[in-house]
Order: structure tokens, then sequence, then C-alpha cells
């Protein structure tokens, strides 16, 4: 899969507020395969002083870096109102955070739902039970995809 084609689900998925979920996912994906991820998963590493080692400063250069693909992705891939709102923000993770607290109680919502559903499905008499199962397996998706914890002793 080429870099486009990565770049272009973020593109045909904007952040519009009731995808968060989704579109969260997606910039995982494209950030995993670009090596960029780690920005929003960790600390921004000190700022080296002038003096310090070549490798801690190529390691602070690239952190920069990364935390403004990261940023500038997160932008463009939102709506031009959430786009205004996140503006002042300059690093990916403080954009995270916020998105995360406006639109993260969406998931827990969508996840009740979910949940609820997949206790209520059950086989209907004369069909197929291959369609029941896909049925059972994408309410398992989503409960997960919407952070519930799906093992076997659930």
């Amino acid at each position: 899969m080429s870099q486009d084609s990565l770049s272009s689900i973020l593109n045909q998925n904007k952040l519009t507020g009731d995808n968060f979920t989704d579109w969260k996912m997606n910039l995982s994906i494209v950030l995993s395969y670009e090596k960029h991820k780690y920005v929003l998963e960790r600390d921004c590493p000190p700022i080296p002083d002038e003096n310090a080692p070549n490798v801690e400063l190529t390691a602070y250069a690239n952190w920069l870096y990364s935390i403004e693909i990261v940023r500038c992705y997160m932008m463009a891939n939102m709506n031009s109102v959430l786009q205004k709102q996140h503006e002042g923000y300059h690093t990916a993770r403080k954009i995270m955070h916020n998105v995360e607290d406006m639109f993260g109680g969406q998931s827990m919502l969508v996840r009740q739902a979910v949940v609820l559903n997949l206790m209520n499905c059950k086989h209907k008499a004369g069909t197929p039970v291959k369609d029941h199962m896909l049925t059972v397996i994408e309410y398992l998706a989503k409960a997960q995809s919407h952070g519930s914890e799906i093992d076997a002793d659930t």
C-alpha cells in the first residue's frame, strides 16, 4: 500500500465529530505506517543543550519534525470548524487530548448501544446461521473499536 492511498483514507474520512472513533483509528494506521505515531504516545524529550551529543540533537530534531507532520495530518483531516478551533494548538498531542475530551464520550454511548444490541441479538428461525453469526461478529467488532474489552470470559 502506498503512502498516497493511506493518506486518502484520512482525506475521505475527515473528522466531523460523529466519526471520531473511526477517524482516530484511521489516523493511527497512517501514523503507524509513517512511523510518527510515537509523538501521540510519549512525552517530548527535553530540549538538548547546544553542546549535547549529536544523537540527542538528532533525536530532538526528528521529534519536532514528527510533531509537525502529525499536527498537519490532524488539522488537514478535520472539518473547517474544528480546524479553526485547533489552529492555536502547536502540538499534535494537545490537539488529540482536546478532541478526545470533546468526542471521546460518544464512544461510550455507542459502546453501550452496541453491547445492548449484541445482548438482544437472537437467531431467527428459518434464516441461515451464517447471517446471524456475521451480525454477531459485526457487533463484537464495533464494540471493540469503541473500547469494549472482549475476551473468552466475556
